[in-house]
């Protein structure tokens, strides 16, 4: 029993390990290459539309394309599944990006038909590309999970290099986001036939995925609402202005990702148990974690933003902190809840996330309007604080059942 507990905590070590250099390199591109290249080339005002434009393709693969891949991961436990079921759901995001590709760039007043083209392709595959990670996680391959990552971060790398030529941030990022698919169809299943048979469980897994898809699509908007919010109510320069004071908190807090995809993996393929003693422990240990790694990324954004960004460094100086701890707070609660859907039915997370939207909706809308950046600094941090304590609550008071 005891060797069988050192294997599986090895085993969990080297897959973590694979899960963060994955996640270290798919950022590490992204933010220290691709987003400061194309701000770059457009421009501090126009790179901030842009940013809000990739907001809207996130939220999206976030809130559908994660769901389907947590749905998925949690069916393997609990009932049947097939490929049929996901493509089916996938199809009905792809008709909802119409929509939402359409409503994105009407508030902004800018309908032009190319645009709308290059967005609309780029969220679908966004989406499926969010989805394709499960092939590794429901497997445990962590190392294909890597190389899929890598695969990723090359293709945004040759779309940055053909950028003279093609003009469009979105190409940018339809490269890689194609990449990582193409290497899944090739290496995994998800993508193979049979297309369209359904499971036994279908209206069961149809179900899970449309309550998490809620669910992730309430925490992707808020996450993202930085960018969304700002732009529509103060600014395109001041969506790049929090963006880069809240970037090294969220290149470190993104690394809560393989730990999410390593801790939902190995608690739906092992019987581990958590009592309240155990839960409370992990959430004491992820609040202490939270005010160290706010303190260190405060101080790494002096160096970095200085580097990256000088043409906006003073303007983002006085929201390192605060812009920093809300990013944490948010995926630290988010690492939390992962836990919570070991042992807890899925609505639970929407639940959680219906609350932390209110919040939103009560509290950091109205501190944006009256005082800008400054309200949606102090305002994320309130309610990401919030939810935390609140999914650490509820996780208790299920374990003490």
């Amino acid at each position: 029993m005891k060797n069988n507990s050192k294997k599986l905590l090895f085993s969990a070590s080297k897959d973590f390990i694979f899960s963060v250099l994955a996640l270290v390199i798919y950022n590490g591109v992204l933010q220290l290459l691709i987003y400061p290249g194309l701000e770059s080339r457009v421009g501090a005002d126009a790179f901030g539309t842009v940013l809000y434009l990739i907001s809207a393709v996130s939220i999206m693969g976030a809130g559908f394309g994660t769901a389907a891949s947590y749905s998925r991961m949690v069916a393997k436990k609990d009932r049947t599944e097939s490929n049929g079921d996901y493509n089916l759901f996938l199809l009905i995001v792809a008709g909802i990006s119409v929509v939402v590709s359409f409503v994105a760039l009407f508030v902004l007043g800018n309908l032009e038909a190319l645009l709308y083209v290059q967005v609309l392709l780029l969220m679908i595959v966004t989406v499926v590309r969010y989805y394709a990670d499960v092939e590794w996680r429901m497997t445990i391959r962590f190392k294909d999970y890597f190389i899929f990552f890598g695969m990723v971060s090359i293709g945004y790398v040759l779309g940055l290099m053909i950028y003279p030529v093609t003009k469009s941030w979105a190409a940018t990022l339809f490269v890689g986001e194609a990449f990582g698919i193409i290497y899944t169809f090739f290496r995994g299943h998800i993508f193979r036939s049979p297309y369209t048979r359904l499971s036994d469980s279908f209206k069961e897994n149809m179900k899970s995925l449309w309550y998490i898809s809620a669910s992730n699509l309430l925490a992707a908007l808020i996450l993202h609402s930085d960018r969304i919010l700002l732009r529509l109510v103060v600014g395109g320069r001041e969506v790049t202005v929090f963006y880069a004071a809240s970037l090294i908190g969220k290149i470190v807090a993104m690394l809560t990702t393989p730990l999410n995809g390593v801790i939902i993996s190995y608690l739906t393929n092992y019987k581990i148990e958590l009592d309240r003693k155990k839960f409370g422990l992990i959430s004491v240990f992820l609040l202490i974690l939270t005010a160290v790694g706010a303190l260190a990324c405060t101080g790494v954004s002096y160096i970095f933003v200085k580097i990256m960004y000088p043409d906006i460094f003073e303007e983002a100086t006085r929201f390192f902190f605060l812009a920093n701890l809300g990013q944490i707070l948010y995926f630290i609660s988010g690492s939390l809840m992962v836990v919570i859907m070991s042992f807890s039915k899925e609505k639970m997370q929407l639940v959680i996330n219906s609350v932390y939207g209110a919040c939103f909706c009560l509290i950091v809308i109205p501190m944006t309007m009256a005082f800008g950046i400054n309200g949606i600094a102090y305002g994320l941090v309130i309610i990401s604080f919030f939810r935390f304590l609140l999914t650490a609550f509820i996780g208790i008071k299920k374990l003490s059942k």
